[in-house]
């Protein structure tokens, strides 16, 4: 195997604790499942200081397997050093060889998200060459152990499954055991569908973890009450998991009028994010699908917005940007479960996800996968960060 080290201060093998077998067995589960690594491919890994551990995992897997990787600091990264960091990208994949194969692009972060375009520009030299760009947000143990152990083409079935309801629905109610009930008006002539399966498409990041469902909601209203967890893009160390002290929210016609928490820090959370303008009108819908997630975490991570259930993201929308309102933060509140109830129909638990199948609709006829290049669900960079807590 070769395996180097490019323009970086950090050894990611230094003072690595050993993880235990689920974690390795999630390792082995995003090479093999989700990255779907042969033998003559090559990988290029980017990792964040703050993900030098699951990078050590990462490389010592593919050194095992004998795949060829190239380390490269992504901290180093900035809009000042795009153009020498695209030339050690470009030395790296010519020592990596084999210029005819797959070259996988792997990016390992934490909490901080490098923005989209950056990593686009840097490695924009490779242009012609079969590429395919992987990103994993809040990489850690508990990514391992939870966010990849459902496949991908399992993750395809229950989105294509349950976007076969929805995309015919105009109108449903959505309810949840901790009490949620809300009443929810679609328009997917104007409001398009997104669909994160962990699937790798051209020009495009995926996104992991995967597993869920989105839109824009043309009318919602009720009271949520999000006993799960939250996601936010606003830097926050607070503790993500609600289920000692749920939030529960009050909506009218999309926007948010009231909301309870006993918890004051978590209340002094939404009080900041409130402060920014159109933080309290509802963006987003979702429906988390990913059914390996059986647990909420406490850091702010993408693996609480992927649990089954429903959640509400309130701020900047999922649409692209400007076609409904623009906001500088995108807060997702998730409930612990949730049932769907479509009239005429049987209702739709999310304890049943699982059973869910069907032929996934075609990208771009309304629905789209779920890419980074908006930084919407994602935690925003540190030279863009909000920080709320």
């Amino acid at each position: 195997m070769s395996t180097m080290e490019s323009g970086s201060a950090v050894d990611v093998s230094e003072r690595v604790e050993e993880p235990d077998r689920q974690v390795w067995q999630g390792v082995s589960s995003l090479l093999d499942q989700y990255l779907h690594l042969g033998s003559d491919d090559r990988v290029i890994l980017l990792y964040a200081r703050s993900a030098r551990e699951p990078a050590a995992w990462v490389t010592g897997e593919l050194g095992i397997r004998g795949v060829p990787v190239a380390l490269l600091d992504l901290d180093s990264l900035s809009q000042k050093t795009v153009t020498p960091f695209s030339e050690k990208v470009t030395a790296a994949s010519a020592d990596l060889g084999a210029r005819g194969s797959r070259l996988v692009v792997l990016c390992l972060e934490y909490d901080i998200v490098m923005p989209s375009v950056w990593i686009r520009q840097a490695l924009a030299p490779l242009t012609g060459t079969k590429i395919e760009i992987f990103r994993v947000v809040m990489a850690g143990a508990d990514f391992f152990r939870q966010g990849v152990t459902t496949s991908p083409a399992t993750l395809n079935n229950i989105n294509a499954g349950l976007l076969q309801r929805l995309r015919s629905a105009e109108r449903f109610t959505v309810t949840s055991s901790s009490g949620s009930e809300l009443d929810i008006v679609l328009d997917p002539e104007r409001y398009r569908w997104v669909s994160s399966r962990g699937i790798s498409r051209e020009g495009a990041f995926v996104l992991l973890p995967a597993g869920e469902v989105a839109t824009f909601p043309a009318r919602i209203s009720g009271t949520l009450v999000a006993d799960g967890a939250f996601n936010s893009t606003a830097f926050t160390k607070l503790d993500a998991r609600l289920g000692d002290h749920p939030v529960t929210f009050e909506i009218e016609d999309g926007v948010m009028v009231d909301y309870r928490c006993d918890h004051p820090l978590v209340s002094k959370f939404v009080d900041r994010f409130l402060r920014v303008p159109n933080a309290d009108r509802v963006g987003e819908l979702g429906f988390g699908t990913n059914i390996g997630i059986d647990r909420f975490v406490s850091l702010n991570s993408h693996l609480n917005e992927r649990h089954p259930g429903v959640h509400i993201g309130f701020g900047q929308s999922n649409q692209r940007r400007g076609t409904v309102h623009s906001c500088d933060v995108h807060v997702d509140f998730i409930a612990s479960d949730c049932t769907i109830e479509i009239r005429n129909e049987a209702p739709l638990r999310s304890g049943d996800f699982k059973d869910l199948t069907g032929e996934h609709p075609v990208i771009e006829a309304g629905v789209y996968d779920e890419d980074l290049d908006g930084d919407c669900c994602g935690l925003f960079s540190a030279h863009e960060s909000t920080h709320c807590q």
